[in-house]
């Protein structure tokens, strides 16, 4: 019976993170509820009380009763604030389906999962590729037919080469089969965010001592496949086209470029973003400042908005979730999103010594610091998913038994 039971469990795992790296945030949002219920409907209700050390969840209500009180005061469309509550809570569904499923899933077998699902969306990142790359003329076409950015490939990689030390017992024929697929997935999926992604796993495990001879073969892994890169990149059109974007990376996120031209703010788009909401946010009252203008607000970005699919002069949220809470939620609100990611990155990282489960965890909350930086981030609807289950489950799998937990 309960062999049945864990195998679905392993079903619907697997599911939930495949969708949560191949479908738009919508599809992902309902595929999270859908995931909540049933883990919920196999724990008999058990929900844990806290996941993470230092909550998100004040961070919405904060959001939903502010915006109550700017709706009193201002015109807003419904469909705005229902949008904008919906995206706030997207930290809280998953993380919450993480914390459940540390009460139904063992730590080995979810590890299993989550790399299980990795190398199913790494084959269908290659069959992308192969499908596409003859009809791409562009290295920017040939991403828009590829999968945006599946957080879970780095986390995967990283896993299969850390499996001893998180003591992953794997077949060393499938670990080999499964790595060598999501390498190569890893690589064509031309991607500075997941690059950094890996860096930043690895540079995480690094401080660890107890790792020095895994880390070193992990080091000389990452230098051959560093030099085979290059010499691939180097005479291809594609790679050429790719090392120019990380060249000018650095460029697209500034809000300090000359904005008079069309071409300018299309090739940065996202400086063009944060030069407009820091604009709005200037023009903005005392109160706006300190409260936010509320979740059904929009940043203001000109007739351009309908070069990133959107009708009208107005953008829901940013590529920098910074500065969309900044707007929404207002110095407070940024203040308490900063305070969740920095408390819960020092606590984990003092503890690392007594679960080695928290060097994952020290790494997510950094990728996710850098996500809201670099693109929409956790505070969007569906985005990031992947990374918040596996945020809620890590976070208080090793204490789950001394955890409170209360039914709904």
């Amino acid at each position: 019976m309960w062999e049945s039971k864990d195998s679905f469990i392993g079903i619907i795992i697997v599911a939930l993170f495949t969708v949560g790296s191949i479908a738009i945030g919508s599809t992902i949002y309902i595929t999270g509820v859908i995931a909540w219920i049933i883990f919920l409907t196999i724990s008999k209700g058990r929900l844990p009380i806290k996941n993470t050390y230092f909550p998100y969840f004040p961070l919405l209500l904060y959001g939903v009763i502010i915006s109550v009180i700017a709706a009193i005061f201002n015109n807003f469309d419904i469909r705005n604030l229902v949008a904008g509550i919906i995206n706030l809570s997207n930290p809280v569904l998953f993380l919450s389906i993480g914390a459940i499923l540390t009460l139904v899933c063992a730590k080995e077998h979810f590890l299993k999962y989550v790399i299980f699902a990795g190398t199913v969306v790494a084959v269908f990142q290659l069959y992308l590729l192969t499908h596409n790359i003859s009809s791409a003329d562009s290295i920017n076409s040939l991403r828009m037919s590829m999968l945006a950015t599946p957080d879970i490939i780095p986390i995967t990689l990283v896993l299969l080469m850390y499996r001893k030390t998180l003591n992953i017992d794997i077949n060393r024929f499938i670990t080999r089969v499964a790595f060598i697929v999501t390498l190569f997935s890893f690589v064509a999926s031309f991607s500075r965010t997941l690059i950094l992604e890996l860096v930043i796993y690895i540079l995480i495990f690094s401080i660890d001592s107890r790792f020095i001879k895994r880390n070193i073969i992990v080091y000389l892994t990452l230098i051959v496949g560093v030099v085979v890169a290059y010499f691939f990149f180097i005479n291809n059109n594609f790679g050429d086209a790719f090392i120019e974007k990380i060249i000018k990376s650095s460029t697209e996120v500034s809000s300090n470029n000359d904005w008079n031209q069309l071409s300018t703010i299309l090739n940065n788009w996202r400086g063009y973003e944060v030069y407009s909401a820091t604009n709005q946010f200037n023009i903005n009252g005392m109160f706006e400042k300190i409260f936010g203008e509320g979740l059904a607000s929009q940043i203001y970005v000109g007739p351009y908005a309908i070069y990133v699919g959107v009708n009208g002069m107005s953008i829901p949220y940013l590529h920098n979730s910074y500065y969309t809470i900044l707007i929404k939620l207002g110095y407070i609100g940024l203040v308490y999103y900063i305070l969740f990611l920095g408390i819960n990155f020092f606590f984990y990282l003092k503890r690392f010594h007594h679960n080695t489960g928290y060097l994952l965890v020290v790494a997510i909350i950094a990728i996710l610091a850098v996500n809201s930086k670099l693109m929409q981030g956790a505070v969007v609807m569906g985005h990031d998913a992947v990374l918040l289950v596996a945020l809620g489950y890590l976070s208080i799998y090793k204490n789950i038994q001394q955890e409170d937990t209360s039914k709904v």
